[in-house]
């Protein structure tokens, strides 16, 4: 197969699973800490880099991670609802009705937030490269042996990083849009999906461990 079309394929394949435009509303809900516009930039950089970072490393060593460290793709999916399902709820329940006192500690902890912090996990690790994204190129490493092969397989993957931080971007004048009330509303409808969307990955992950103790011999 031209090499071309392995970049299409593999590009096609891995943008499915990434989706970054699902990402948009967590973005918005993770990021409503972040200060400035530049440092909601570098979130967007830093989660898309980060996912690229992620989806190469198990195109070139998946096989022997999963193997090396016992890790099946459900028990991925449980730890990244977890993580889904904190994070919503974390937003959930804050209580906006704070002193003066406390909205000055606030404004200094928001000064001093380090975007990395969220830009890495949740956002790179699991909501743009998931258990479905890493699964694809799991699947694309078994179609794709040859070295070449692999190297399109990167290339499709660094422009699924290029789109994703792109579309990320555009969610920022969205969120500026919005204003503070519906900015706040609209990051606890997000974080409520969130959540739900936490609890289906926990579903997901374990419904193949339920089904695997069924179907056991006894």
């Amino acid at each position: 197969m031209p090499l071309y079309r392995v970049v299409l394929l593999s590009f096609a394949a891995v943008m499915s699973m990434v989706n970054p435009f699902a990402v948009i509303p967590s973005f918005i809900a993770l990021t409503e800490r972040v200060d400035s516009r530049r440092n909601r930039a570098r979130v967007a950089f830093v989660a898309a880099a980060g996912s690229v970072a992620v989806l190469v490393t198990f195109l070139l060593a998946g096989n022997f991670l999963f193997k090396f460290f016992g890790i099946t793709v459900p028990a991925f999916q449980i730890m990244g609802g977890i993580l889904f399902l904190v994070n919503g709820l974390r937003t959930l329940v804050v209580d906006d009705r704070r002193s003066e006192k406390q909205m000055e500690n606030s404004d200094v902890e928001k000064a001093e937030i380090d975007p990395s912090s969220i830009a890495i996990v949740p956002l790179a690790i699991p909501l743009l490269a998931g258990p479905g994204a890493i699964t694809s190129v799991m699947v694309l490493v078994n179609l794709y042996p040859g070295f070449e092969q692999k190297v399109a397989v990167g290339i499709a993957i660094a422009a699924v990083g290029v789109v994703s931080y792109v579309v990320l971007l555009a969610a920022l004048p969205i969120s500026h849009v919005m204003g503070d009330r519906g900015r706040a509303v609209f990051t606890k409808v997000m974080a409520l999906l969130l959540g739900a969307i936490g609890i289906q990955f926990i579903i997901n992950g374990v419904r193949p461990v339920v089904m695997e103790i069924l179907t056991a011999p006894r």
